[in-house]
């Protein structure tokens, strides 16, 4: 038995990539936490087009996804 919070322990990690549904929640964190930023990137952008990029962000870092998965030899 360990101290460390469940979070810490890789048993916990997800085995999957992010939802659409968590990933818009995770826009909404991102609006709500850097309004400034968002109100630039929305001016610039539009909104539309501002979320995708906050999202494809988020996609970026999603290392479970399968825009970041290289597969391991040919591909048929």
């Amino acid at each position: 038995m360990t101290n460390e919070p469940d979070w810490m322990n890789p048993a916990n990690d997800r085995k999957t990539p992010y939802t659409e549904e968590e990933l818009e929640l995770f826009v909404d964190g991102f609006i709500d936490g850097f309004g400034d930023e968002w109100e630039d990137l929305k001016h610039k952008l539009g909104e539309s087009m501002a979320r995708q990029k906050v999202k494809d962000g988020f996609i970026t870092k999603d290392e479970k996804n399968l825009h970041n998965i290289e597969p391991d030899g040919e591909v048929h």
